[in-house]
């Protein structure tokens, strides 16, 4: 019993750094959202560093979560090889579980809230790239040659066959 209250409180302990985690996660995307509509690549560059070390630490939390979670699953006699946090709750019964729900809940909704900022950063970064990529064009195409002689302000002719029809013959 002794046991399962110190895998029960190990499980909420993690959890609630997991949590934190999240909230970290979910604020950085905040402020690489903010980064984004602002083109500060510089700012952007700080931000993307610091997301993944939440997300290696989030990594590792999850891997000591699953642990204790498959203990925790032996011990209230669960015989699933992965065990569920809600499972485990359900057979927990008690305060700690409600409480390891709560966090497990929590987690989810923040981890779906990432997940659209996400979604929605993804869509700006390949807004600005498509801008990037046009203006490249425009200024590729400002500094190309033109292959036939126009006087000054005249639109340039697309026919280009006249310029390759020149009498060789001498």
């Amino acid at each position: 019993m002794n046991d399962l209250l110190t895998l029960a409180a190990t499980l909420e302990e993690l959890l609630v750094q997991e949590f934190r985690a999240c909230q970290s996660l979910h604020q950085l995307t905040k402020e690489e959202r903010q980064a984004l509509s602002k083109n500060d690549l510089s700012s952007l560059e700080v931000i993307l560093e610091q997301k993944e070390v939440v997300l290696d630490e989030l990594g590792q939390i999850e891997d000591r979560r699953r642990m204790v979670t498959q203990n925790l699953g032996d011990q209230v006699g669960l015989k699933d090889p992965n065990p569920t946090i809600t499972a485990i709750c359900q057979k927990l019964n008690n305060e700690t579980g409600r409480r390891i729900k709560h966090l497990k809940d929590g987690i989810s909704a923040l981890a779906e809230e990432v997940k659209i900022l996400t979604s929605g950063n993804h869509a700006l970064a390949l807004i600005a790239l498509e801008r990037v990529d046009a203006l490249q064009t425009i200024l590729i195409d400002s500094f190309r040659p033109s292959l036939t002689y126009d006087r000054p302000g005249a639109k340039s002719s697309n026919n280009f066959d006249m310029v390759w029809d020149v009498d060789q013959r001498a």
